[in-house]
Order: structure tokens, then sequence, then C-alpha cells
């Protein structure tokens, strides 16, 4: 069985030997002060913590050990309890690679084996060189999956995989039949000449067909239209650690609505009221810590996504991104089980949207915010020509639902509106007593255009082969299922939605995303309606895979 790359061990040794020295320092320091120890103590408790932290990591590292045989993945690992995992290649969705600086430096890299149904990355190498990495890619790439998920799964599923590899055979890198397995004696190259399977493993993985790649003007667009919601909190966050800076900016700011200054505006604000000055502030204060946030936005997606790049080859779909952190990964279009477009106000106005695809491998860690995504923005027309490229269908035509559920939507913002004027006016009356709480009434104001606009954004389709699925309008998401990767059709109706005879159907797939709720579902339609489209949805699956079962006997008889 093999280990990881010796550097590896170096970075694990070194790095328990700084924490451990660290909570070792830290308990000599209390110990002094708290049971009295002996200065000398605090050296050599730090000395014991950095030994004793190493000499765990090194034993970790040389009990982790990890081989690929056949058809299997084999992982062994643990000091004390060992454990042993056997992981099938037919289960693996997605191979991930990520580099940090250090990494980069020494020319190693983690590899992620991220498999179907899992609740976390099934097994991690931390770390193999970039050599290990390429024979790791070209093993599974060259292994013949198919035949180890029609072990895992039902016999309807595999020939599922089969006919999406058939539809996808016609894109650019996709070659005909799958590669022999890895385990078996011989395999065959392009010309039919019988190649050994240590050939096709060593094999260099190809380069692949382009087909999307930022350029800097691209990708500080993509950063200022796509604002990371986690942007304002990470600011805040951030705060206590430069405390200066922020009174500095306070003070500034009490200044600029003070009477220390001459001019008009300035003799306004000295004979206003003190609740006045104070809004006043706050106001310049929040914008300034917008901004802030902004800054930091397109700081993060400009680190996450510099350098990023999207090729196919071999039925896969391969991205590369990463200004600190280097990620790279396989997506199999084999594997995909929902195509979603996303388009945010400022894309839609600008006509960009962001393209991702949805395996049934877990997607978590660093990698959750962008595991799938195959282009982060482009013009809308290249976007929805990709996808069609990756799941057939025609031109969308969005039902929308009845007018009734813009009515229920009227009445629950506006709801909302009187709950959130309620507790202004509970909160101004016994706390602040400025007499402003009124402001929070102008929400009424929005409460006709939100129900309207929610309304607008919502709606499906039916084509041939998929159902698409809209919603959202500060983020619209469109999302596609082909009838062959549905799971389980259901209807839900609250009793809001029964006292309207409305109903929700939802279509869930093996995606990745349907773990967390992100499935597509069809909002507020009529409730016949949603009866008669979880049938339909049914009868469309039930009719594909007899379609599939047919084609595969009739392959049968012609063979």
């Amino acid at each position: 069985m093999n280990r990881l790359h010796p550097r590896s061990a170096v970075l694990r040794v070194a790095r328990a030997a700084l924490q451990g020295g660290f909570f070792g320092f830290f308990g000599g320091s209390l110990g002094t002060g708290m049971l009295g120890l002996p200065a000398f103590a605090v050296p050599l408790l730090g000395l014991f913590g950095a030994l004793a932290f190493s000499g765990y990591a090194l034993a970790r590292y040389l009990r982790f050990r990890y081989e690929l045989d056949g058809d299997t993945l084999t992982v062994e690992s643990g000091v004390f309890a060992r454990q042993s995992r056997q992981i099938p290649l037919g289960r693996v969705q997605n191979l991930d690679v990520e580099q940090n600086i250090l990494n980069r430096l020494l020319g190693l890299a983690i590899v992620r084996f991220e498999t179907a149904g899992g609740s976390a990355t099934e097994a991690t190498l931390d770390a193999v060189d970039e050599a290990e990495v390429r024979r790791l890619r070209n093993y599974v790439r060259t292994h013949d999956r198919d035949d180890e998920t029609a072990a895992a799964t039902s016999d309807a599923v595999s020939k599922t995989a089969t006919a999406v590899r058939s539809a996808h055979a016609d894109l650019p890198g996709v070659t005909g039949p799958t590669p022999a397995r890895a385990g078996d004696a011989q395999t065959a190259n392009e010309h039919g000449d019988p190649v050994s399977t240590s050939e096709v493993e060593d094999r260099d993985q190809p380069d692949g067909s382009l087909l999307f790649a930022f350029d800097q003007r691209e990708l500080l667009t993509y950063a200022l239209v796509s604002v990371r919601p986690a942007a304002p909190v990470l600011t805040l966050a951030s705060l206590p650690l430069g405390m200066d800076i922020v009174w500095a900016v306070l003070r500034f700011n009490a200044t600029l609505v003070g009477a220390s200054l001459n001019g008009p505006v300035v003799r306004w604000l000295a004979g206003s009221p003190e609740t006045t000055r104070v809004g006043i502030f706050a106001a310049i204060s929040l914008a300034q810590f917008l901004l802030l946030a902004l800054v930091v936005s397109v700081a993060l997606t400009v680190i996450e996504y510099y350098g990023f790049q999207l090729t196919q080859a071999d039925g896969d779909l391969r991205y590369e991104r990463g200004l600190l952190r280097r990620y790279s990964g396989n997506i199999p279009l084999e594997k995909v089980q929902t195509v979603t477009i996303r388009e945010n106000v400022l894309m839609r106005r600008f006509g960009y949207a962001t393209l991702a695809v949805e395996t049934a491998g877990y997607s978590g860690g660093n990698q959750q915010s962008t595991q799938g995504v195959a282009v982060p923005l482009a013009p809308r027309e290249e976007v929805y020509e990709l996808a069609r490229d990756i799941e057939p269908f025609g031109d969308l035509d969005f039902e929308r639902s009845p007018k009734r559920a813009r009515r229920r939507y009227l009445a629950r913002f506006s709801l909302a509106a009187a709950g959130l004027t309620a507790v202004a006016y509970a909160v101004d009356a016994l706390v602040l007593e400025t007499g402003y709480w009124w402001l929070t009434a102008l929400l009424f104001l929005t409460v006709v255009p939100a129900a309207h606009l929610r309304w607008r954004h919502r709606g499906y389709d039916l084509s041939e082969s998929v159902l698409a699925t809209r919603s959202g309008f500060w983020r619209r998401t469109t999302r596609i299922v082909p009838y062959y990767r549905l799971q389980t059709v259901f209807v839900t109706r609250s009793p809001f939605q029964r006292r309207r005879d409305l109903a929700t159907v939802g279509a869930d797939t093996a995606s990745s995303s349907s773990l967390l709720g992100g499935i597509a579902r069809v909002y507020d339609i009529d409730e016949d309606t949603a009866t008669a489209l979880r049938e339909t949805l049914r009868e469309r699956l039930t009719a594909h895979l007899a379609g599939l079962r047919l084609g595969d006997r009739a392959g049968d008889t012609d063979g």
C-alpha cells in the first residue's frame, strides 16, 4: 500500500509542533499564576506539548495508507483505533484537488474523493505530489464506473447513465464507449490496438477543449455584480482587529455632523434635535460599513476565482481556480443530476448569468460554496448554450401561477410589514423614545410591488425531456431537471395554500443540493394542476426508463 508524500509528513509534524508548543506554553503560563508552578515549567511544558503533538502527527502519517486495486480505493488510518475503508470507484462522483500556497511551493496537493450519498468527503489524501494526482485522476477516469454503479444501484438507473453517455457523445472531448476496467488485463487505444492497463494508468491526462476562462475584466465584473452575503458578517467580525481605525472614522463622522465646521448644512445640523444628528451619524456610518463590506466581497471573489478555467475532455468538465488556494476538479457529465442557472438583479441588468451543474457527490468543506459551478459569469446566451450542451432542452416558456397566488403573497408581506412596525413601535416606546417608529410603516409601500415581483418570477415549463422551474427576484434560479434523473415527486399544501386551492410540487433528484433543500419546486399552482403535474412527471419518468430498456434489448439482439 502507498503512503502520503514524505514532505506532507514534515508539514504535519511542524504544524503539530507549533500547536502543541502553544498549548503547552499557555498551560504553563496559567499554571505559574494559578497553581504556583516554577517559572522553568513554562518552557518545559511548551517543549513537552510540541513533542507530544508532533509525535502523534508522525504516527498518524505512518499509519495512513491507501491503495487503488481494481475497482476499489482502500484507505487505512488511525493510530489507536484502526479504520479500514473500501470505496467502490463506481460511487466516486468528483475528484477534487486543493493546493494552498505552501503546498504549491512544495509541489503537493490535497485530493478529495466525493461519492454519491455521502454526508462528508469519503476519502482525503493530504497530501501527495502532482505526479500522483495525475495517476489517481487517470485511474478513476479510465475505470469502467458504469459496471460498479449498476452493482450498487437499480437496473433502471444504470440504463439512464448509459443514455446520458450516448446523449453527450457528440460533445467536444467525449469519446464513444467507456474504457475497459482498470483491473482488466488489457484495453484498446483509439486505433483498436491492445494497450496494457499500466500504460493506461500512466498516460497523461489530456488537456481537453477550453470552454470558458476568466480575463481580468470579467473577473472584476463578476466580483462587483455577485455580492457575497458573508462579506458583511466577515467585515463586522474583523472590526475589533482595527479598532483604532474604527474610532478614527467614528470621530470623523461625529465631527461631520457636529457644529465644529462652518457652512449652512453644519449650522442646520447644529440647530437640529439630537436624535436627528444621531440618525445622520448612523446613516453615514452604515454607508461606510456597507462600502467596506463591498470591498471585502470583491476581494474574496477575486481571490477565489482568479485564473478560473473550464475545460471538457473524456466526458468530464474540469475546472481550475484560486489565487492563494488553488482548486481543481472533475465533474463527470454522465453523473450530472441538475443544471442550474442563477441570475441576481445586477446580472440580469447587464445580461449575465451563472451556470452550475450538480452531481450526487457531497459538496462540503471549503468547496461548499463553489462545488459544481461550471461558469461563474458569462453572457446569458452563452450560459444557456452551454447548459443545452450539457443537458439538451429547447426554448423555455414558463407558465406562471394563478393570480390568486399573488394575493397570497400580498397578504404574507402585509403581515410581515405589520409585525415589523409593531416591533419598532414597542422598541421606540420602551427604549429609544425617538418618535420615529413610524418610518418602519413605510414598508407597506413595498408590499404590492414585492408580491407582484415574486409572482412574476415564479413558473415552470414541461418540455419533451426536462422539467424547468424558476423562482426568485433578487436571485432568480432556473433549474433544469431531466425526467430520467427524478427520484421523488411530491405535492405539499400548507394551511394557507389550502384556503386558496393552491399546492407546491417538488421534483427531487440525487443532487447534493437536495440535501440542503435546493430541489426543483413548482410553487403555488392550482391544486388540480399540481396533482396532474405529479402524475405527468411519473409517467414521463416511466416512459424514459421503458425506452431505455427497449433500446438495450435491441442492442443485445443486434449484438
